[in-house]
């Protein structure tokens, strides 16, 4: 008798990942060669759409050469949505006068500021693999081949991170409504982190705005009754001047936010937070107040906050106090930061003394303080908590002495200390 051998299921299997393999190979070579030809074919769009708008511009009068809203001003579109081949383009046109350098430049320069002008034309489109983009750049002289001398001023916008170095490719928004002609320009910082916007028509009310992806905004403020003196206010732009100004942005940070119940780990997810920026745009105005949290969650992240130092306060009306915090406040937050802070609320009381400990030597928290507050007919010591803080409730109004020791370090008193439910800090040496 012959015996024969079937195929089994381990034969089923490996034979199965073999042609998954081959055949996924192939189909991802089939995907990867449909999207060349796919993204060759908008590339050629989109270098023809390049060329067309250029063309047109070299049939222009030099003097006539400019966009809407733009410095210098023309009929040209900033921006314009043109399909081609089922393709959906975005065409951006950008204009500006250009100081030769030849002959030097800004002061230096007695012949005029505004040598020529350069012209920028960038085609870009959707695609798989993210946008892609074509430009064309040209240069248009007067026909008299000399710098013209143009009225306005020159505007000069420089943009800087955090720590003061350039910010390149961040997007600049000019706007100035009652500018003759009218200023609405959008362009971006040059690897020096700054843009030089020759020819501006003289006015006052330049509104300026400086953003880019993944960054905060910083931003100019117009005057007005909530804010008569806005810091920093919108610009001005003198015949024959420059104005220069300067506006730091950096990465955008994450503040997380715990509320728990004083002295224990129960969570309170009903108690609304006021954030405080230290960072303010006018007299007694923060760049950034806003009640956040209360909708019965305890934790609150707030996503998209700008490097700065905040204060978090808890409004009486809501029946709590702010007993303590750790991180103690305020909190700093830095670029590109991701901060959690827990806050401890107590029941509010009417008057009520949080007390905060730290070491004078390096700055640090120090826990296990012996805090004692004291006036006639009462007295109370508690001690300070890992936050290094402490929190006394039920007071009445009139002056308490303060009386605080830890190991290694000098006691420190202090009388007249009011209830005034504001962290009174106690540096110990």
């Amino acid at each position: 008798m012959k015996s024969s051998r079937g195929v089994t299921l381990i034969d089923t299997v490996v034979g199965v990942a073999l042609m998954l393999i081959v055949f996924l190979g192939i189909f991802a070579a089939f995907q990867l060669s449909v999207d060349v030809v796919l993204n060759n074919k908008a590339r050629a769009g989109a270098v023809a759409l390049a060329d067309e708008r250029m063309e047109y511009v070299r049939s222009l009068p030099y003097s006539s050469i400019g966009t809407v809203g733009g410095i210098p001003s023309g009929t040209l579109a900033q921006s314009e949505s043109v399909t081609l081949n089922g393709v959906a383009y975005t065409r951006r046109t950008l204009v500006e006068y250009v100081d030769d350098p030849k002959d030097g430049t800004g002061a230096a320069d007695t012949t005029g500021t505004a040598g020529y002008k350069a012209v920028k034309v960038d085609v870009s489109w959707p695609s798989h693999t993210g946008a892609r983009d074509v430009a064309v750049v040209s240069r248009f002289e007067p026909s008299s081949g000399l710098e013209s001398t143009v009225t306005g001023g020159t505007l000069t916008i420089n943009v800087v991170d955090a720590s003061g170095q350039p910010v390149s490719n961040a997007q600049v928004t000019v706007v100035n409504a009652s500018s003759s002609p009218t200023v609405n320009l959008t362009t971006y910082s040059n690897v020096n982190g700054s843009i030089t916007l020759p020819g501006t028509p003289a006015a006052s009310n330049y509104a300026i705005t400086v953003t880019k992806s993944g960054y905060s905004t910083a931003q100019t403020y117009a005057s007005s009754a909530q804010n008569p003196s806005p810091s920093p206010a919108n610009l001005t732009v003198s015949n024959n001047q420059t104005t220069s100004s300067t506006f730091a942005i950096d990465q955008l940070s994450s503040l997380t936010i715990l509320t728990l119940l004083y002295d224990s780990t129960t969570t309170i997810g009903s108690v609304p937070v006021t954030v405080t920026s230290a960072k303010t745009i006018g007299t007694g105005i923060h760049k950034y107040s806003a009640s956040v949290g209360g909708t019965g969650s305890a934790t609150t992240t707030l996503s998209s906050m700008e490097w700065d130092t905040y204060t978090m306060s808890v409004p009486s009306t809501t029946g709590y106090d702010l007993a303590s915090s750790c991180s103690p406040q305020p909190v700093s937050l830095s670029p590109g930061a991701s901060v959690s802070t827990t806050l401890y609320l107590a029941p509010h009381t009417s008057n009520s003394l949080p007390v905060k400990v730290v070491s004078g030597t390096d700055g640090s928290l120090i826990s296990g303080a012996s805090v004692q507050l004291s006036k006639t007919g009462f007295s109370a010591t508690q001690t300070t908590d890992s936050c290094g803080q402490t929190f006394f409730s039920s007071l009445t109004t009139g002056a308490y002495t303060l009386s605080v020791s830890a190991p290694g370090h000098a006691t420190f008193n202090a009388s007249n200390v009011q209830s005034t439910s504001t962290v009174y800090a106690v540096t110990l040496n």
